[in-house]
């Protein structure tokens, strides 16, 4: 009997656009998406436990950007809500401004 096991493996759970902000790599002004990349144990191929997990707002141009930590995560998801919605047409372009006001993930 044998068992065929490995690690390394990445899932990605892309949020989509998140916030808008000028890349400090490329110099483009866009939205950057929020990603949760996971690497996995896998065990016959099969992803079993998760070992490291990372969240990340990355450039939609260049694809650079900055990991978030603590509570930038639970910002972020918040501000990935607030610009689904407006980008979707749900809420007033004043409600999305305060909205990116009260955010400030990077503080």
């Amino acid at each position: 009997m044998f068992f065929l096991f490995g690690w390394g493996r990445q899932t990605r759970n892309d949020f989509g656009p998140t916030l808008p902000v000028k890349c400090g790599n490329c110099q483009n002004t866009g939205f950057h998406r929020l990603l949760h990349i996971r690497k996995w144990f896998t065990l016959f191929f099969v992803p079993v436990i998760p070992y490291e997990s990372h969240h990340y707002l990355l450039c939609d141009v260049c694809s650079r950007g900055f990991e978030l930590n603590g509570p930038q995560i639970e910002k972020a998801k918040r501000m990935n809500q607030a610009t689904t919605a407006y980008l979707g047409k749900q809420t007033t372009e004043e409600q999305y401004k305060l909205a990116l006001n009260e955010s400030r993930l990077l503080e």
